[in-house]
């Protein structure tokens, strides 16, 4: 199958949608880059954080992944969806695919996948998800990650407290 995306979290893509650290009004704002760390995910330790951090809060991530290239006529589409992902306490992920109209309204939702880190740093997940995509002209179809993460409360993090998270979405299809 060949690869149509591969793409990882960062701010451009990624939004703190709930935050206990931040007041709600202040809410969506883009995720931030933390400190590079391990464990790497295809070589990539670029792990974000949301601006506001705190001993022990809990912060929840939406992240966008636009899926480019696909064929815009009536048909369907086996694809495949592999994400992987880190975090250095508590990370829960969630992700579905979305096929939204021309006016920006999501026209059917697919749930891929449910999944967490058993609350260990050096854990690296891997979940997956195969589904039929239906196509119509001038649909868009992308996929949707949502991420509750938990900030430990204790050292050595770097920086310290902060609850670091990274993802990376891998996309096969038939075309």
């Amino acid at each position: 199958m060949p690869l149509a995306l591969q793409a990882f979290t960062t701010p451009s893509n990624t939004n703190v949608v709930a935050d206990t650290a931040a007041p709600p009004a202040s809410l969506p704002t883009p995720a931030v880059f933390t400190t590079p760390s391990t464990p790497l995910i295809n070589g990539n330790g670029n792990y974000i954080w949301s601006p506001n951090t705190a001993s022990g809060q809990t912060v929840t991530f939406n992240t966008l992944f636009n899926l480019p290239g696909l064929p815009i006529i009536n048909l369907g589409l086996p694809v495949s969806v592999f994400y992987a992902f880190a975090g250095n306490e508590t990370v829960t992920v969630s992700a579905s695919l979305e096929v939204v109209n021309v006016l920006g309204i999501v026209i059917l939702t697919v749930p891929l996948f449910v999944g967490a880190n058993g609350s260990n740093p050096e854990n690296v997940v891997t979940l997956s998800a195969d589904t039929l995509l239906a196509l119509a002209v001038l649909d868009t179809v992308r996929i949707n990650v949502t991420t509750t993460v938990v900030a430990p409360v204790t050292l050595p993090y770097d920086p310290a407290n902060t609850g670091r998270y990274l993802g990376e979405v891998i996309v096969r299809t038939i075309i």
